[in-house]
């Protein structure tokens, strides 16, 4: 019953909203930071060792983001959560995040760096090598490339974040016997 009560006051909104600003704003911080140590992820030629730090330093991030707001949301409810509660908790930072950065990466690729959308195309393009077929299919999504690139980085963290979430929510619950 004391579980129930502390679960209905205590709601993990607010902690979710301000990780998953926070991942969102780290991640616009990583582009910038790869731009200036010269690593180009858009590259096809980017060595394995790379993509690896790439990964790591975005997706392992958010992996601890979801997981610090559930544990955090945990310790609020007294060192007692239930597997839905903590699942639901990591999902809304993953949902936030999705949204977070779908906005951010609009506000990237429109104001700014738009030449980041030619660059996306011309390694597309450098990719497509001859196929006339290809390279005219590219150079036709090219004025709508931000918004697919915005989406799809959008949907990737919410169904990834999903995913994590049943996983860490799974680890951490702690229910009361």
């Amino acid at each position: 019953m004391e579980q129930q009560i502390l679960q209905e006051e205590k709601k993990p909104n607010a902690l979710a909203f301000k990780v998953a600003l926070g991942f969102s704003l780290y991640t616009l911080a990583m582009i910038y930071v790869f731009k200036l140590i010269g690593i180009d992820t858009t590259s096809a030629d980017i060595p394995i060792v790379t993509k690896v730090i790439v990964f790591v330093l975005s997706y392992g991030i958010f992996i601890l983001a979801i997981y610090f707001t559930q544990a955090t949301h945990k310790k609020e409810l007294g060192d007692y959560i239930t597997f839905g509660r903590a699942f639901s908790t990591g999902f809304k930072v993953a949902a936030y995040s999705g949204l977070f950065i779908g906005i951010l990466y609009a506000i990237y690729f429109k104001i700014l760096d738009p030449s980041a959308i030619d660059k996306i195309a011309n390694a597309a393009i450098e990719k497509a090598g001859d196929n006339e077929q290809q390279i005219k299919g590219i150079d036709m999504m090219k004025p709508y490339m931000w918004i697919f690139a915005t989406f799809t980085a959008a949907i990737s963290y919410t169904i990834f974040g999903l995913i994590v979430s049943l996983i860490t929510g799974a680890v951490i619950k702690k229910e009361r016997v």
